[in-house]
């Protein structure tokens, strides 16, 4: 039996009894699909919104997969299944019992079938990420069909495979988000939502974690799957490798938060850069807020004097919920934007804004023994935050999707590769 899924470790951000009742789901159709043709439906709106999402999917393959391999596009043989995993029911293909799907979506290659839990995946996706993350978790899965009918097998890995999923899904998100799809919209706001589903739904840092048989990878290899699909298209994914930018390893225990802020190394690193390119660096002077006019979030940057100002109870929240390298990278974008002061170049608006996320993703690959942990909690923040691309004026211009994007460029190719 092979099952590829995305093994989901739902984690549920509303511990115990809320106060109030969750927010309405981020909508992403309008009108949506009788789910008749799935197995097990309810008929309720979850299982009409996964019923849209996998009928647009397989239009879209019909039109790509043709043009991508050369062979014409079989839609599902085995169907869908849609399953309560608190019920008694019979259960979907490649699972021994409802249970089993608990917390999960996969694709079952033996039957060509896809399955999912309607009682607490669907759901809880629906309710912290918002509809669009239902449409990235489906089209991963219809991504396995992908590899399935092209001959594709775990010869590569199987984080290769999954990362490949990703990337086909991606593919899929970005053809939704230009309007071609028939029921499906996505704003880039419900794309940096359902972005953030793929940083929590990411392997447990394992020195190990390559050699899993459901190995997914870390967040920045989805991530960065995800988006080579949705910049690049479907024929991209035939070069994802599934090989992550940092060296599997434990991911060591926070630092105390004041280590966390140190910037020495920072300093340094940015000094070697801007001397490169011919400037004279200006080691900002790091002190606590209050700071210039300009001046906000959890740090920001002062040209004069070249100052990086620091709210340490503001930092003290991402340090809490993400991680110490959550507060090194918010710290390292503003010694980039004084890396941008002393070499000359634009500090204000959009382009400002890429470049700093660009020169702080490529400190960030640059750190020596950087752990997947830490490259996740980099991204995570860089997704999460706009502090990270406020520029001279403490303007964002950029979205999450955006600033990851340029984040990811610099990681992989450096500071050369921001130009």
């Amino acid at each position: 039996m092979r099952m590829l899924g995305l093994v989901a470790l739902v984690i549920m951000l509303c511990a115990g009894a809320c106060t109030s009742a969750p927010p309405e789901p981020a909508r992403v159709a309008d009108h949506t699909v009788d789910p008749s043709f799935v197995h097990g439906t309810d008929q309720g709106e979850t299982d009409r919104l996964a019923a849209t999402v996998v009928t647009d999917a397989q239009k879209y393959w019909a039109m790509q997969f043709p043009a991508t391999f050369g062979a014409p596009w079989r839609d599902l043989d085995g169907g869908f299944f849609s399953v309560d995993a608190n019920g008694t029911g019979a259960p979907p293909p490649c699972a021994g019992d409802v249970h089993d799907i608990e917390g999960n979506a996969y694709y079952c290659a033996t039957v060509d079938a896809i399955a999912w839990d309607r009682s607490a995946l669907l759901p809880v996706l629906r309710e912290h990420y918002g509809d669009a993350s239902v449409a990235v978790v489906l089209a991963h899965e219809i991504g396995h069909a992908v590899q399935q009918r092209a001959g594709m097998d775990a010869s590569g890995g199987a984080v290769r495979l999954e990362h490949m999923a990703d990337c086909y899904s991606g593919s899929f998100i970005s053809w939704v988000v230009d309007g071609h799809s028939e029921h499906l919209h996505i704003s880039p706001e419900q794309l940096d939502s359902a972005m953030r589903a793929l940083t929590v739904f990411r392997d447990p840092v394992s020195p190990n974690r390559t050699k899993d048989t459901d190995a997914h990878g870390t967040a920045f290899d989805r991530i960065s799957a995800f988006q080579s699909g949705f910049v690049e298209g479907p024929r991209r994914c035939a070069d994802v490798t599934g090989k992550s930018l940092a060296a599997p390893a434990p991911d060591n225990p926070n630092m105390p938060l004041d280590d966390a802020m140190r910037t020495d190394h920072v300093s340094a690193y940015f000094r070697d850069l801007v001397a490169r390119r011919g400037g004279q660096w200006t080691p900002p002077v790091v002190r606590a807020a209050p700071g210039c006019p300009e001046a906000s979030g959890p740090a920001a940057f002062c040209a004069q004097p070249p100052t990086v100002v620091v709210d340490r109870a503001a930092l003290s929240e991402p340090y809490r919920s993400i991680g110490d390298q959550a507060v090194t990278t918010l710290l390292v974008s503003r010694f980039a934007l004084a890396a941008l002061t002393e070499m000359g170049r634009p500090t204000t608006g959009a382009e400002a804004g890429k470049q700093i996320a660009c020169l702080t993703g490529a400190y960030t690959a640059a750190q020596p023994a950087l752990s997947p942990g830490d490259l996740d909690e980099a991204l995570e923040i860089v997704l999460e935050s706009d502090a990270v691309s406020r520029d001279a004026h403490g303007t964002n211009s950029l979205t999450g999707f955006d600033r990851v994007a340029a984040f990811r460029t610099g990681a992989v190719g450096g500071a050369p590769a921001c130009g």
